[in-house]
């Protein structure tokens, strides 16, 4: 199985998809700098917009710099101009996010090369901007690979197809759930949770994000025949 992973969360995944990454860090709730500062190690990191802030704070060099500037201060943008990052800056009126103006780039300069995509600064706020950050996120165009959202309080990583992934947390989260981003999920299975599932159909318009937790000690193993499912977890703040 193919290994990666962020802070306190080792995962484990079946096949070779998408051997590089991609870290964007967004305007949303802004993530602790030292867990940020070891996601953001051995990947391409884009900023859009006010996620420059903790890459200023936490020392982390964006590749990429895309935004409006209409949330960030402006001695962040300096910050990264001076550092020789690539700044492309934008009207504040206009009709796509920060966040599909930088997947829009990104996608036209990764032609190539598959990237395996995670994003954080991306929880919290307005329910709107959330929503589309999702939904943006799991249409990212191929051939990346919408992989993970997360932060040091929540994450959400997404299995597609046929795939078994395994998850090994430092600590116990406070709750696990999952999520059909499909009209539905077939064959889905977790193991190593207090209320496991074997082989079960879940469905978009009758979701059940009920609380799971982990067997104290125990590794999550999550698996899907079919469909699109999201793997979510929270820690205890």
């Amino acid at each position: 199985m193919q290994k990666t992973g962020i802070p306190h969360v080792a995962i484990e995944c079946e096949g070779e998809k998408a051997q590089h990454s991609a870290l964007f860090v967004l305007g949303g709730r802004e993530p602790d700098a030292a867990w940020f500062a070891a996601a953001a190690k051995g990947r391409e990191v884009w900023a859009a917009d006010r996620g420059v802030e903790i890459c200023r704070k936490a020392g982390v060099i964006p590749d990429m710099l895309i935004g409006d500037c209409d949330s960030a201060a402006r001695e962040s943008w300096e910050w990264a101009a001076a550092l020789g990052v690539p700044c492309e800056k934008f009207p504040s009126d206009k009709e796509l996010t920060d966040f599909q103006l930088a997947v829009k780039i990104f996608c036209e300069k990764n032609k190539n090369t598959a990237k395996k995509i995670f994003l954080t600064g991306a929880w919290g706020g307005r329910f709107d901007h959330l929503w589309s950050i999702v939904i943006s996120f799991l249409n990212f165009p191929a051939p990346h690979v919408p992989f993970c959202v997360a932060d040091e309080r929540e994450g959400l990583v997404l299995l597609a197809g046929s795939e078994e992934m395994k998850f090994t947390f430092d600590g116990k989260p406070k709750a696990l759930s999952l999520i059909s981003f499909s009209e539905r999920c077939e064959g889905v299975s977790i193991r190593g949770a207090r209320w496991p599932l074997e082989s079960v159909e879940l469905c978009y318009a009758f979701p059940y994000a009920l609380s799971n937790r982990l067997v104290d000690g125990a590794d999550a193993l999550v698996s899907c025949g079919s469909g699109r499912l999201g793997f979510y977890w929270l820690w205890d703040e």
